[in-house]
């Protein structure tokens, strides 16, 4: 798949990792999922079905920037001045060639990418169900998927009640 061009912002008041809040309902997992190579989205949030899903995200000027990029999971919903993904402070730094172009890159603060979309990978671990801690049994269950490996959507979940496993 090719690249898609775009803008994107950090959060500026984020420590290195991501938010610890976010639309997705992470938590404090969201924060530290991935390294902390995280991402809010705006169009590509998707009411949610975006949740967890992966992109590569490199930056375009090439004085700063390196080719790879990096790879990032989003976490929340989020918009700036005509961007697609707000990084965590740490993914907006990663997508420099060195220490030194991370600075400049992050004192910019808003910088032309491209980006497209890529599989998750989560080595040693297999998709987790966690349920919502909101959650009030019988009336309300909530719960959220942790490690979505691979590159397709989840629109779905079908449940069933056992009495005995």
């Amino acid at each position: 798949m090719g690249f898609i061009h775009s803008r994107a912002a950090y959060y500026p008041n984020s420590d290195e990792h991501g938010t610890d809040v976010g639309a997705c309902g992470f938590g404090s997992f969201g924060a530290t999922i991935n390294g902390g190579d995280v991402s809010a989205a705006s169009d590509l949030y998707r009411n949610g079905v975006g949740c967890g899903d992966c992109y590569q995200v490199r930056c375009t000027n090439s004085h700063y920037c390196s080719d790879k990029g990096v790879t990032v999971v989003i976490t929340d919903q989020g918009s700036g001045p005509n961007t697609d993904f707000i990084l965590s402070r740490r993914a907006f730094g990663r997508m420099a060639q060195t220490k030194d172009a991370a600075a400049s890159l992050l004192a910019l603060g808003v910088v032309d990418i491209e980006y497209r979309r890529v599989s998750c990978s989560y080595p040693n671990k297999n998709i987790t169900i966690k349920i919502d801690e909101n959650s009030n049994y019988p009336y309300y269950l909530a719960f959220i998927l942790w490690y979505q490996q691979g590159d397709k959507d989840i629109t779905a979940v079908q449940l069933c009640e056992t009495q005995n496993f």
